[in-house]
């Protein structure tokens, strides 16, 4: 593909979630051409032309694809191109915006701060990775608070917290038969994930009643005050799905 057809894609996007996530989603099928995407992107991100809405809008075109790419949206051998391309040109393009030292630096930096939460959380990049671009530890964003946060982009954000979880309650679960002293380290990290979803999604998001309901059944189990009700959320049967009503409302 050449840059002239990725440069009329990109002169697309906006502040709006529509153009965001329309350009998203053409990068992600266009992924075996990630390099030009990516090389088209960091040349916008290091204009100094570009604004800082604009700057984070291409964050949020970026922290789409990769959500595309963590939910199976692209091929194999396409998903590491992406990986590999992103981790190469965002520290370059978070460096040399910063070397120009524009008057909107702090809504740039508000911007990369929120997509780089979202990857330390879902574990995309390495911890190193994540601490090199320098990030601002400001709070961790709610799936919603950012625009350019589709729906199901939000859903997707808190399905990779929820495997997080699952993971971290499967190993504490195994740990109780053969360690006690490691499955109480280990509770503690379920019980950090559990916390995470819940800052996600309490109070945020239509239908998160039914999943705050979930999360406080959880968190009994993990401080023994309830039996396991069955393992991890995902898999359950259709009618044990708690979250089935949350799914709906947001289709």
């Amino acid at each position: 593909m050449n840059k002239e057809k990725v440069d009329r894609r990109l002169d697309l996007v906006g502040s709006s979630a529509g153009s965001i996530i329309s350009v998203a989603t053409w990068c992600a099928l266009h992924a075996s051409s990630v390099d030009v995407i990516m090389g088209a992107i960091n040349e916008r991100m290091q204009d100094p032309a570009t604004s800082a809405s604009t700057r984070c809008a291409l964050l949020y075109v970026v922290h789409e694809l990769l959500l595309t790419c963590a939910a199976n949206g692209v091929p194999e051998a396409g998903k590491r191109r992406v990986l590999t391309a992103v981790s190469r040109v965002i520290p370059e393009a978070v460096t040399a915006v910063r070397a120009l030292s524009p008057a909107d630096s702090d809504e740039f930096e508000r911007g990369l701060s929120k997509v780089a939460s979202w990857w330390s959380l879902l574990n995309i990049f390495p911890r190193v990775w994540i601490d090199q671009l320098g990030a601002r530890n400001d709070e961790v964003p709610s799936s919603e608070s950012v625009a350019g946060a589709s729906m199901s982009a939000q859903l997707r954000y808190i399905a990779g917290l929820m495997s997080r979880y699952n993971e971290a309650k499967e190993e504490w679960l195994r740990a109780l038969q053969t360690s006690p002293e490691r499955a109480a380290t280990l509770r503690g990290e379920a019980q950090q994930w559990l916390a995470s979803v819940r800052a996600a999604v309490e109070n945020k998001l239509e239908g998160g009643g039914s999943l705050a309901t979930w999360l406080s059944a959880e968190l009994s189990v993990l401080t023994g005050s309830a039996p396991n009700p069955g393992g991890s959320f995902v898999g359950k049967e259709e009618e044990d799905d708690v979250l089935g009503s949350f799914f709906q409302k947001g289709k």
